[in-house]
């Protein structure tokens, strides 16, 4: 088959467009077709599941009859550089998210990236088409045969389905089955992550220049008004030093006003969205926001320090002087390669846990919380706390991974809300492979059944069924 002239055309602006341009708002004609038919407020508070809008209360998530929203979910990765749901070529939407169900799962984390919307921009306000998207990834060749795949398996999308309309599709279709849709913001630039070398990890990184990021944000808050089941989305995933760019501020302060500056532009597009708020260091340490310390000395892992900051007033973070007050929820990670939690014991985990964040839940601290982990000062306000990442591989090891029980121990006795990486069992294209097989994935490589049913029966369902979710 010959690539038409329309082909190469759009492959050609998308090779020689930079993927973070300086470009004003869209003007109206310019908006993306989902963008017209919204309508400017999501019109959810309806009577009908999910309820919404949701708002913080106290440690607790609640729906707009004031009932308390537990989640058990999966992360399903689209920030590869296709910048489309990884299996879709092997599996329909429905089939995937009928898989999903059956564990019992009510959320899904959808890590993205900035670049897709930064992509929009580039071309005038029009998304990027399917086949465009995996020819750019993926090469003439293998992406035509990637796009016929998914099209076979999802008949009801073209080669011009644009990246926008099939995550519509998803959410609209989730919403079905009474799943909520979460948008993450994984990395800039679409590419497997995360490290300090990978452009992505601190503000105004090589690949994570701030006004796109906050350009995206209010662009997928937009987006969300046009689907009820999606009634959050992230700031930034997996914040960490950056060693490409040695003049950038890591600390409580930088952090600090670029996610204030991130939850403005989330809340002016989508009052109605909460607002999960990450931490330093791959999102381990919230510490210094929970107990409103001085994030001008406050510690942290590799942080950069204010020279001049014990003769400077205080600055403190009052979440409560925000607008967006009831919308912040904090989220955390835990992966046995941590460069600097102990991850030896269950013991000493809980602590950690504690003392990084999960403090500002209200629970007790730990038996060996000051032993183990030095100070462990209790929250300064009561905040809703989530586990949005944690991982293993999918085999017989989860049962005796001592990361992956303590986390399971620790949310069901205080019933947090989880997400686990990842579903995906392959990937269109990782770190230059395409085609490659993660063994840390839910399915198998084709996607036509679990990798390991036993665990799927014996460690997840359980587990799922432990929490007590809520039920559309």
């Amino acid at each position: 088959m010959k690539v038409s002239a329309t082909l190469l055309s759009l492959c050609a602006t998308l090779a020689c467009a930079s993927w973070v341009p300086t470009a004003p708002a869209l003007s109206r004609d310019l908006e993306p077709r989902w963008q017209k038919r919204i309508n400017r407020r999501q019109e959810n508070s309806t009577g009908e599941w999910p309820y919404g809008p949701f708002r913080t209360k106290g440690r607790d998530v609640v729906n707009s009859r004031d009932e308390v929203v537990t989640w058990a979910g999966v992360n399903w990765p689209m920030s590869g550089e296709t910048m489309v749901p990884e299996g879709l070529e092997w599996k329909s939407v429905e089939d995937i998210l009928d898989d999903a169900v059956s564990v019992g799962f009510n959320y899904i984390r959808m890590g993205y990236a900035i670049q897709m919307i930064d992509e929009v921009y580039d071309r005038g306000g029009e998304d990027v088409p399917l086949e465009v998207a995996m020819i750019m990834a993926l090469g003439y060749e293998n992406g035509t045969k990637v796009t016929n795949e998914i099209i076979s398996k999802n008949p009801s999308w073209t080669r011009e389905t644009t990246r926008f309309e099939i995550w519509s599709d998803i959410a609209k279709i989730a919403a079905t089955k009474g799943v909520y849709i979460h948008p993450d913001v994984h990395v800039g630039k679409a590419q497997w992550c995360c490290s300090h070398t990978d452009g992505n990890a601190w503000f105004d990184d090589l690949n994570f220049k701030v006004s796109n990021w906050l350009r995206g944000l209010s662009y997928v808050a937009t987006w969300a008004k046009d689907h009820p089941n999606v009634v959050s989305m992230s700031l930034r995933n997996e914040l960490r030093e950056s060693w490409n760019r040695t003049d950038l501020y890591y600390n409580w302060q930088t952090l600090v006003g670029n996610m204030s500056a991130g939850s403005d532009a989330i809340h002016n597009a989508n009052p109605d969205l909460l607002i999960s708020w990450s931490g330093m260091q791959y999102d381990q340490d919230l510490s210094a926001l929970t107990t409103k310390k001085n994030i001008l000395t406050a510690p942290c892992y590799k942080c950069t320090a204010i020279r001049d900051a014990r003769r400077r007033d205080p600055v403190f973070f009052d979440l409560d002087s925000y607008p967006w007050a009831d919308k912040i929820v904090w989220e955390l990670h835990l992966y046995p390669m941590s460069e600097d939690v102990d991850t030896g014991n269950c013991e000493v985990i809980e602590a950690a846990l504690y003392r990084n964040g999960f403090n500002a839940l209200g629970i007790d601290a730990p038996a060996g919380c000051s032993d183990l982990v030095g100070e462990c000062e209790p929250a300064q306000r009561v905040t809703p706390v989530i586990f949005s990442e944690f991982g293993n591989a999918q085999d017989a090891t989860l049962y005796n991974s001592t990361v992956q029980n303590c986390i399971r121990g620790f949310t069901e006795k205080h019933g947090v809300s989880w997400m686990m990486w990842s579903l995906a069992g392959s990937y269109r294209i990782r770190s230059g492979v395409q085609g490659l097989v993660d063994t840390w994935g839910l399915t198998n490589a084709d996607w036509t059944g679990w990798k390991d049913p036993d665990t799927i029966e014996n460690y997840w369902k359980p587990w799922v069924k432990a929490m007590n979710l809520t039920s559309a």
